[in-house]
């Protein structure tokens, strides 16, 4: 309050894998684009990891729109399952790991 916006940005060591999701929601089902509401399930050998697409948490804040997952020494994504906010659920088929990759709903992985 009172004062400039701050930018953090950590730098550090890698420490393991990771995987990062973009969401696009269909406007064609009166969805958000931003898929906010949708859930991610990200299955790593023993591990599920579920995030939410959330628009901000407090006053005058914005969360990323891009869900990170940290998968530790994982060699591989087993299953990737998303539950979009109109109810509909969506399995893509997992990808390689340490890349960002962005998922249309319906249509799949468009981007990696």
């Amino acid at each position: 309050m009172d004062s400039g916006p701050a930018v953090l940005r950590n730098i550090t060591s890698r420490a393991g894998q990771w995987l990062s999701i973009r969401l696009v929601g269909d406007s064609l089902k009166k969805n958000s684009r931003d898929a906010i509401g949708a859930r991610i399930y990200v299955t790593a050998g023993k591990i599920q990891q579920r995030k939410d697409v959330i628009s901000g948490t407090s006053y005058a804040s914005q969360n990323d729109l891009t869900l990170h997952f940290g998968l530790g020494s994982a060699r591989r994504v087993d299953k990737i399952e998303i539950k979009w906010p109109d109810g509909s659920v969506q399995t893509v088929p997992a990808t390689r790991l340490d890349r960002r990759i962005t998922v249309m709903q319906n249509k799949g992985i468009v981007k990696d």
